[in-house]
């Protein structure tokens, strides 16, 4: 039996005329996997849209009718809606505000004048650990600052400890010291105390 070496593998030769048998699972691997057109997805996307559009509105729907015929049976007139008026943005723009230059008339009074039994106090915090408020006060000293921690009892029987800077008898120290806790991030209340 003879054999033909020039083709090794045994393969035929196609005939012209004749579509040479191919194995479908062959050449389905050989091939990429066909993708479809953007133009399917873009319309698809749109009538998934669309339909959510639809059933957002069905659902919606049944409420306002059924508040209707509730006011129709109940003889209630649903009151008509109006657009409020905001008048604000023009009286702000109108306005004229006047801001005083000088500090308020409680400390600008003399120290004869308000019988020198108030002074004015800052307070730079509050902790319920010692150890917290004793920390902001050295911060405090070292910005040179007179600083010291008062123990308080609260109404629910919890011990505090409030970071206190001053006594201040004069507006412009008790400025120049609030001035400078801002400047370094701690805010503060003043406090109005008399004189012990």
């Amino acid at each position: 039996m003879s054999r033909d070496y020039a083709n090794k593998a045994g393969k035929k030769t196609p005939v012209k005329g004749r579509s040479p048998r191919t194995n479908t699972r062959a050449n389905s691997r050989n091939q990429p996997p066909t993708q479809s057109p953007r133009w399917q997805w873009l319309l698809s996307g749109f009538l998934l849209g669309a339909l959510s559009v639809s059933l957002l509105q069905l659902w919606k729907t049944p409420r306002q009718d059924i508040s209707r015929v509730i006011d129709e049976v109940t003889g209630i007139t649903p009151a008509k809606t109006h657009t409020p008026q905001f008048e604000f943005y023009d009286r702000l723009r109108d306005a004229e505000i006047i801001v005083p230059e000088s500090p308020p008339a409680a400390m600008r009074k003399s120290g004869h004048e308000k019988g020198q039994n108030e002074v004015f106090i800052l307070q730079a915090g509050s902790f319920k650990s010692f150890e917290d408020a004793d920390s902001l006060r050295v911060s405090l000293l070292l910005l040179n600052l007179n600083a010291q921690v008062e123990k308080t009892h609260s109404s629910k029987g919890g011990t505090w400890h409030r970071v206190l800077v001053g006594p201040f008898e004069s507006s412009s120290k008790l400025a120049h010291a609030r001035s400078t806790l801002l400047q370094n991030g701690i805010d503060n209340l003043v406090l109005k105390r008399s004189k012990k």
